[in-house]
């Protein structure tokens, strides 16, 4: 008797680690990226939609997953006629590149905000980048929201008036970085 209920606690308890592994299927329509690209004189601001993407979590803290970003979807709320050229050969060539993707892979789980590090690919050119992301557990998910995530468009190739390939732009210049602040809805 006695080695059938510790039988039944082992599996029990092995039963239970193997739930706290859970997948998490990005929702498109809940999550959103929003840029900001500044210029010497001004600067840019929009939106950009998640294709698809999963979460994976093990006992409520996130360890991996990954999403792709709609390009075709990426739009100047500032100035909608710029969204043309921000997706012709000049900043992403959409055409030729119409996703782009970012895969965890790691995460420090050791501070209260973890800190998610990932791979990042536009136009086919990937680059390791680290940033902080706020997790909350839902009724029916998560959500994850990192703010101000800095990307620099020189590690994609994506030169167009940058003050350090061109000296004479002058108050043309447009800055080597932008920021992302993404924000991610997910659910089981």
């Amino acid at each position: 008797m006695k080695r059938t209920l510790l039988f039944i606690a082992i599996i029990c308890s092995t039963s239970f680690a193997f739930a706290q592994k859970t997948t998490y299927k990005v929702s498109t329509q809940s999550s959103i990226i929003k840029w900001d690209a500044k210029k010497v004189v001004g600067g840019h601001v929009g939106t950009i939609a998640l294709k698809d993407g999963t979460i994976q979590t093990d006992k409520g803290k996130i360890t991996g997953g990954g999403f792709t970003i709609d390009m075709n979807s990426m739009a100047c709320t500032d100035a909608p006629k710029l969204t043309g050229h921000l997706k012709n050969e000049d900043f992403f060539d959409v055409p030729k590149y119409p996703t782009a993707k970012f895969i965890i892979s790691k995460v420090d789980n050791s501070k209260a905000t973890p800190v998610i590090t990932g791979n990042l690919t536009i136009k086919n050119k990937t680059k390791t980048i680290s940033f902080p992301a706020k997790v909350t557990s839902t009724t029916d998910g998560l959500s994850a929201e990192a703010l101000g995530v800095k990307v620099n468009r020189l590690d994609f190739d994506i030169q167009y008036r940058s003050a350090s390939f061109f000296s004479d732009l002058g108050n043309r210049a447009i800055d080597d970085e932008f920021t992302l602040d993404i924000q991610i809805k997910a659910a089981k």
